[in-house]
């Protein structure tokens, strides 16, 4: 059996249970489509793999680790599609069949970064994914935002963080996206004069105030 379809029912056991509690064999199956005898093997299996507790005729439920690797699937979900959408315009009812195609192979890595890049909370059905994401809440505290900067000094880009996904997207386009490197120029008005890359680039206040950067010294 692949893995996708073993992280399928993790998933929809997560969703059927909210990770809490157990949930019948064929509630399952009418869940997924799928027929009473394949979802027992699929238990048999997860429960060998320590995923699931089952039980013959009482049910099924996740262990820590099960629970553990469902939201980390979930989460997955949820980045890709507000990534497909928010960042590369695709249509909602697209953007989540894709996204379920995509989640499978999206490493931790890949995922983090892309929740990085497109900055706006991410809902999901039962968790807020955390904005800005998990492994971004220690260097959190050593980050400022663009108007925060003294004129001259330089930063890192660590994240963007914003509640409007156009004005995140627009930035993205402008190639300000974790990673990159800025300094800021100069101040003209609402207008940050910021020089990345060589390039100078004029962005306005609410703009400036979704990029977070780490100071760089000398």
């Amino acid at each position: 059996m692949s893995t996708d379809n073993r992280e399928d029912y993790l998933i929809n056991i997560l969703r059927l249970t909210n990770g809490t509690g157990s949930v019948k064999t064929t509630d399952i199956s009418k869940y997924m489509g799928v027929a009473p005898a394949s979802v027992t093997e699929m238990l048999k299996v997860l429960s060998r793999e320590g995923l699931v507790n089952y039980e013959k005729y009482r049910g099924v439920s996740l262990t820590e680790k099960g629970i553990k690797d469902a939201k980390s699937l979930r989460r997955k979900h949820h980045i890709m599609e507000r990534f497909l959408t928010d960042v590369l315009d695709v249509d909602p009812e697209s953007a989540h069949g894709e996204a379920h195609a995509i989640e499978h192979a999206l490493s931790d890595e890949a995922a983090s970064k892309m929740c990085r890049l497109i900055g706006t909370k991410v809902d999901s059905d039962c968790d807020t994914c955390p904005n800005p994401c998990d492994d971004m809440i220690g260097v959190t505290a050593i980050c400022r935002r663009i108007p925060d900067l003294s004129i001259g000094e330089k930063g890192k880009i660590t994240h963007l963080s914003g509640e409007d996904p156009e004005v995140v997207k627009k930035l993205i386009s402008m190639g300000l996206a974790p990673g990159k490197t800025i300094v800021l120029d100069s101040l003209e008005s609402d207008s940050y004069i910021l020089i990345m890359d060589d390039n100078v680039l004029a962005i306005n206040g609410k703009m400036a105030s979704c990029i977070f950067v780490e100071k760089i010294l000398g």
